[in-house]
């Protein structure tokens, strides 16, 4: 099938779906219990993706935004790499990953991006797999595999190395590891778990937002094994003390949000539950240690996987995603959120 001229939504399993499903505006969920921002920010329409994507990797690297593998064209493994360049407002596609699959955890360093696992069938079968891209030579390269293999983990870059958290198997797991690019290999930490006074905290999950922010890094939302156990913790882990502590949980619980550090806040949207998806979008504040609500999202969506989603600008890039819960229908949608 050729990519141009294609629907801005299309089902897995229903090929008559070119517009919005009717069943979205019964699923949306666009309130707050946070109270409002004094600046909600804004919403801007950018040009749609060539092919309409779901539970796929979202990734900036040098100025330019990568959607990688996920929900395509009916399968749920297909191999697309698609770059927006926000310059010209135009998509192309790229050399093709290397392996069709979906729920990728991905990175970028320098010119580099890198991906890790994800699932060859649907939310299920992961793979070990993990490879490198060369932006200026537009080709992919194997690097050391995952010893556990994992789909829907969250990576994050720290001080030079690529954390990769959580994730499942078979079940959500609460693993911890963190590859060093320089040596190709990979440094096993202590789950994520720990406690507080009141509140233990056990770590397995998947489908979360992280962000990092001086130097600690945040895991927010995500899921223990379903959508049906959506969870709002707000973990931060501290290199130094190799340790997990609390901050103010997430006030709207969700999984498969996106997540972005700009302007001082950590901005969280999108994401599912059972019978929802979510417009939601709440900010924090790490200083305060206090969540707001700010402009929901103009269409509802889950599924993309990326550690703090696309920022160019300060601009927080949406590509694509799901307007309904699972992953039964993908979009070519793609907007973006301005933080005033």
């Amino acid at each position: 099938m050729s990519v141009e001229n294609l629907p801005l939504f299309m089902g897995l399993n229903d090929p008559s779906i070119t517009d919005i499903p009717k069943t979205v505006e019964k699923q949306r969920y666009m309130t707050s219990v946070a109270p409002p921002a004094a600046h909600p920010g804004r919403w801007l329409e950018q040009p749609r993706m060539p092919v309409p994507t779901g539970e796929h990797a979202v990734v900036e690297c040098q100025g330019k935004i990568h959607v990688i593998a996920g929900y395509a064209l009916r399968r749920v493994d297909q191999n697309f790499h698609q770059v927006f360049d926000p310059q010209t407002g135009q998509w192309s596609l790229k050399a093709p990953y290397p392996i069709a699959c979906n729920h990728v955890a991905a990175a970028s360093i320098g010119p580099r991006i890198y991906t890790f696992g994800g699932f060859i069938e649907q939310n299920r079968c992961p793979h070990s797999k993990c490879f490198v891209y060369d932006t200026t030579a537009d080709r992919w390269s194997p690097i050391a595999p995952l010893s556990r293999p994992r789909g829907a983990a969250s990576a994050v870059v720290l001080d030079g190395r690529i954390h990769l958290l959580g994730g499942r198997d078979v079940r959500s797991v609460e693993w911890h590891e963190v590859y060093d690019p320089a040596t190709d290999k990979y440094v096993i930490l202590a789950g994520m778990r720990g406690s507080t006074a009141t509140q233990p905290f056990v770590g397995q999950r998947d489908h979360m937002g992280v962000a990092v922010v001086d130097g600690v890094i945040h895991a927010i939302g995500g899921r223990m094994d379903s959508y049906d156990f959506n969870t709002g913790l707000n973990a931060v882990y501290d290199p130094k003390s190799d340790a997990w502590s609390f901050r103010a949980p997430l006030p709207t619980p969700r999984s498969g949000p996106s997540c972005a550090y700009v302007k001082g806040r950590i901005v969280v949207f999108g994401g599912e539950a059972t019978g929802r998806v979510f417009g939601t979008n709440e900010a924090y504040d790490p200083k305060t240690d206090r969540w707001e609500a700010l402009a929901p999202m103009r269409v509802p969506r889950h599924g993309l996987h990326g550690a703090t989603c696309a920022v160019i600008d300060n601009r927080i890039h949406v590509p694509g995603g799901g307007p309904v819960p699972g992953g039964q229908v993908q979009g070519a949608y793609h907007d973006a959120f301005l933080l005033d």
